[in-house]
């Protein structure tokens, strides 16, 4: 375990802090708990020991929040608890190539492209992955992939009933569709202007059963693990989205959920603990045009 926090060191870049600092840089954080309390990352690991789940959100790419993450995924190894990493940004249908890379089977060069990470994998997740295949741990590929959530959102969840066997088993067997909290905060946001839609939600919520069903499943396999989840912060935002469809899975379950802020936010409901961050540059100024983004759906069955 000693080799995991010295690994940690030299892929951060930094020293591995004892005390909560301030989030004064991009590079910084401060981790509070439910009740306003400022948390140390060896403090937070030794209280979330007792959690089956862990859900740490993230702002995708905020160099602070990976840094956390990468930090609390090491701390969390030295705990005597076992446990697993999920991660959003890898899908059912890549866990060979996930455990061939965590078994030395194939270089990193190819586990990129035959895992389909994400663009931004080798500076935002790559530590983590690296202080599993360390630890011995299980990466869970825990999403759906994006191919087939994209039809989902072109024609409908009974888009699933087309699949071939093997396809249908990557994304999770119910979906949760009513209309529940989660697809209220959905269907108030508005993507590049537009309102969304009943199909677009059931796109929505087949990433968070999928990611709710992967976790039930490996817990009721390793119940003595624990599990570190990153994700997206909509998916918990409020203990909704994929912590609710976990809940509903596995009523017993006990969660943390750990949830990013910015300076100008209002800090998390508990049980929610608070991760403080500073702002990204502003995308775009005002008055700027939006990117062309490529709207075209892939050919489905």
């Amino acid at each position: 375990m000693r080799y995991i926090s010295m690994l940690l060191c030299t892929l951060l870049l930094a020293g591995c802090q004892a005390q909560p600092q301030a989030a004064d840089t991009l590079y910084d954080y401060q981790l509070v708990d439910d009740k306003g309390q400022p948390l140390s990352v060896a403090e937070a690991a030794q209280r979330l020991t007792d959690a089956d789940v862990i859900m740490v959100g993230e702002l995708h790419g905020h160099t602070g929040v990976h840094r956390f993450q990468a930090e609390l995924l090491a701390a969390l190894l030295n705990q005597p608890r076992p446990m697993a990493l999920a991660m959003e940004q890898f899908t059912r249908d890549h866990q060979p190539e996930v455990n061939a890379y965590l078994a030395g089977k194939i270089g990193e060069d190819a586990f990129i492209e035959q895992a389909n990470a994400w663009p931004s994998y080798r500076h935002d997740y790559r530590p983590l992955v690296e202080l599993a295949k360390a630890a011995g741990i299980e990466v869970i590929a825990a999403n759906a992939p994006r191919n087939i959530v994209r039809c989902i959102g072109k024609l409908g969840p009974d888009y699933l009933n087309r699949l071939p066997e093997n396809e249908r088993g990557w994304v999770a067997k119910q979906l949760t569709l009513d209309e529940d909290d989660y697809k209220i905060r959905f269907m108030a946001t508005r993507f590049h202007g537009h309102a969304q839609s009943e199909t677009q939600f059931a796109a929505q919520t087949s990433w968070d059963d999928t990611m709710a069903e992967s976790m039930a499943l490996y817990l009721t396999e390793h119940p003595e693990h624990n599990i570190m989840l990153t994700v997206g912060r909509f998916h918990i935002a409020d203990g909704l989205g994929t912590a609710q469809r976990l809940q509903q899975r596995m009523p017993g379950v006990k969660m943390a959920l750990i949830y990013p802020v910015l300076p100008d936010e209002a800090r998390p409901a508990a049980p929610l603990w608070s991760l403080q961050v500073q702002a990204l540059p502003a995308p775009r100024l005002a008055g700027e045009p939006l990117p062309a983004i490529n709207m075209a759906t892939p050919e489905c069955r």
